[in-house]
Parts: C-alpha cells; structure tokens; sequence
C-alpha cells in the first residue's frame, strides 16, 4: 500500500494506489485478497494527497485497539430485530469517551454507540437503531470513532448467524 508512509517516506504517498494480491478459487467460486503494508504506514489517509491524516497513527495490530468489538447478538429468539446488540469492551487502562462514536452494518447504516464515558476493562452493549440491521445471512459489524475512522471490525459467518438466540463472540 503506497501511502500514509512516515515523514522520511512521505514524498512515495500516493492516491489509489494500494497494492494488493487477488486469488480466485473457481472450484469453490470464492476470491481471496491479500493487502499487504509496512507497519509505519498509517491506515487513515487524506483523500487528495495520500498523506497520514493529523493526528493518525500507523494502524495497530488487528484487536489491539482501546475499545473493541467483543460480541453480537446477531439472531435474537423469534423476529425481535431490535433485541439485536453489539458488546463493546474498553481494552485498555484509561476510561474513553464514546461521545460521536458509531457502529456500522455491512451496509454501512450507522447506529450510535451511546456516549459518555466508558471505564477501564467496562464492557457496554449497544442497541442495534437508526436502521442499522445484523443480517442472518452473515455480515460485518465496523467500530467508527468520533471522526468516522474504522478503529475495530469484524464479520461473521451465515453458519454462525443461524443459532437463533446464540451470541456470536469475536
């Protein structure tokens, strides 16, 4: 991936320049990709330039993230979609503030993670609202900061969704 290099590397930042390795399996009609990036590179970039935004830092290790994505009640008993929910953990020694922060659905419908301060070690569980769904068929959950930036995410698989009542845990 060609940008969001650290200050020494910033004149090789580049727009849609991303480098990445795709495989297709067509006995099992399935693709495969493989995006690969130096660990200094940041993963949130500007638009224009291809530059690290302010304030952005290369992009941790996948789960090594303050507040993360813990489990989902993706198939609740019966057709009460609302009882769908996230669980969100704080995984780090300082309290965060949730105040903006967002949950996105495979669809990229935003549901808002309630606000305010969340404890060390806390977890919370946020109502899936605002036309954000968990589909049975399986899908993605994205955790958004206040700024809109992909902090934690994870997918789930239609074999997983189908144990009605059953929490899927990452």
């Amino acid at each position: 991936m060609n940008q969001g290099n650290s200050v020494a590397f910033r004149r090789d930042d580049g727009v849609r320049q991303d480098g990445g390795l795709l495989l297709h399996y067509p006995s099992e009609s399935r693709w495969v990709g493989i995006f690969l990036a130096f660990q200094s590179q940041a993963w949130h970039t500007d638009d224009v330039t291809g530059h690290a935004l302010d304030g952005a830092e290369p992009r941790p290790a996948h789960g090594t993230g303050a507040l993360q994505i813990l489990a989902a009640m993706v198939n609740p008993v019966g057709t009460a979609s609302e009882a769908e929910s996230v669980l969100l953990i704080n995984a780090s020694p300082a309290a965060l503030d949730l105040t903006g922060w967002h949950l996105a659905d495979r669809l990229k419908n935003l549901c808002p993670v309630p606000g305010g301060q969340l404890a060390p070690g806390a977890t919370l569980q946020v109502p899936m609202t605002d036309g954000a769904q968990l589909g049975n068929n399986g899908g993605q959950i994205t955790l958004l900061d206040a700024l809109g930036r992909k902090v934690h995410g994870v997918s789930y698989t239609r074999d997983q969704a189908s144990r009605e009542g059953w929490t899927v845990v990452f």
